[in-house]
């Protein structure tokens, strides 16, 4: 399987998703400006904006993807770029297995600052310091108004949304029904039992009815994002739940919602197709298995769908939302969590020329056609800028605005965690489903995780 697996990825990666576009090549000149202050800002964007000669001095720039999946997709949309701006280079850098926060702190210490990098809520927290103010850029002022709270610091915009993204359940529509033998409509799954029928009605066909990844990521920060959006539809009371944790005073094992959302774990685990060696698959393993119409359902988020169809075009796959009660009015089972990485400029360690170059980067991808283009049909991403003329392409994404649109939507609540919980959740969460703590473990070690991480 790891031979076939290794191949079917190596494939996947040679192939090319989509052409980003035919459209005109735009001459753009990178400007020679201090982008050190919002005012300087200002005057380099409105200076890339009037377009000066198609070459200017060479400078190279630095690009840290941290999601590993998209890679391909991002150095696709790079050697796009630089074939219309030849003066520039843009170079990715790989995560190599470390967190964003371990990789952000060994290269500024080293003084290798990637002029661009991808970050979640901890680490934009624990590194704005570093990072350019881009409230004047035009790229910036073209991000959706909810998207716009968790980026900025004292009113200076420090970052914009990646893509929206869906964290909840990926399906893949043609096992259900050939296991079944009858059409599926996620909305069928109304609450816990719904989806535990599901689960072990395919358990008894010759496929896979689930199947858990391992990753500290998932664990430790996208699936606890469910259990701790799933708290109240109330913000302030979400928040009050924050601080009740970091302060030690949260009673996981009292906790209605805690408990609901180990249920629909403990549910998971007992069809998971890895339950008798939860922790020797691997991320390649599972998207092979999903892309190969093995499995029907993973706890996941729709930015895995590049990868799936990268392996099988066909491939029919949906995102639902992870069950939080069998109650069909328990909040958390018609909602999915909203989710955005961030992308920030390096304001320390990049030089001026370098600053501007990705800026004119980031006009080029979010305002002009070819970037767009890139935006929607390389990278697979849904937009959280304004003037977009191309609509996602791809049906997790046509699904996650559905989602939005609708209102049922949970908030990303890692972003409130202290940077380096999500290592000590995600460890937590593997001995559980290795079956080497209980469920009282879990709640007594998530308790004494919060208190670690928010001291340090």
């Amino acid at each position: 399987m790891k031979k076939l697996t290794a191949l079917a990825i190596m494939a996947a990666t040679a192939v090319s998703l989509s052409a980003c576009g035919s459209a005109e090549e735009e001459s753009t000149q990178t400007e020679s400006a201090a982008v050190s202050t919002s005012k300087d800002t200002a005057e380099a964007a409105e200076s890339a904006d009037e377009g000066t000669a198609e070459e200017g001095e060479p400078v190279e720039i630095s690009f840290l993807v941290t999601k590993p999946e998209i890679v391909t997709q991002f150095e696709e949309t790079f050697s796009t770029y630089m074939a219309s701006h030849p003066n520039v280079t843009i170079s990715a850098i790989p995560l190599s297995g470390q967190t964003i926060y371990e990789k952000l702190t060994s290269l500024y210490a080293s003084g290798n600052a990637p002029t661009i990098t991808m970050v979640g809520g901890p680490e934009f927290t624990a590194f704005s310091d570093n990072f350019l103010d881009i409230t004047d850029t035009k790229f910036a002022n073209l991000v959706y108004d909810w998207a716009k709270p968790k980026t900025s610091v004292d009113g200076k915009v420090l970052a914009v949304p990646t893509t929206a993204e869906g964290i909840g359940i990926l399906y893949n529509k043609t096992v259900i029904e050939a296991a079944t033998g009858r059409e599926f409509d996620p909305a069928s799954i109304k609450n816990r039992k719904d989806f535990e029928a599901i689960l072990d009605e395919i358990s008894k066909t010759e496929y896979s009815p689930i199947q858990m990844s391992n990753m500290d990521w998932l664990l430790g920060s996208h699936l606890p994002s469910v259990l701790f959006g799933a708290v109240s539809p109330d913000y302030d009371e979400r928040q009050a739940v924050i601080e009740q944790c970091k302060e030690g005073t949260y009673d996981f094992q009292n906790s209605q919602v805690f408990n609901e959302w180990m249920d629909t774990f403990d549910l998971i685990m007992k069809y998971n197709t890895y339950k008798d060696s939860p922790l020797s698959n691997t991320y390649e393993d599972d998207q092979l298995t999903m892309a190969s119409d093995e499995v029907a359902f993973w706890p996941i988020g729709n930015f895995v769908y590049p990868n799936i169809i990268a392996v099988n075009p066909e491939a029919e796959v949906g995102l639902m939302p992870y069950p939080m009660g069998d109650a069909d009015d328990a909040y958390g089972n018609k909602e999915i969590v909203l989710s955005y990485s961030m992308f920030a400029i390096d304001g320390k360690q990049s030089t001026p020329e370098e600053q501007q170059a990705a800026i004119d980067f980031f006009d080029w991808l979010i305002t002009s056609e070819e970037g767009q283009n890139c935006y929607i049909n390389t990278l697979q991403f849904t937009p959280v800028f304004e003037g977009f003329a191309l609509e996602p392409s791809n049906p997790t994404a046509v699904q996650l605005n559905q989602y939005m649109a609708d209102g049922n939507t949970l908030e990303r609540m890692s972003d409130y965690f202290p940077a380096g919980a999500m290592n000590l959740f995600g460890a937590t969460m593997q001995q559980y489903l290795d079956g080497v703590i209980t469920r009282e473990d879990v709640a007594a070690q998530f308790a004494e995780e919060w208190v670690e991480s928010a001291a340090e």
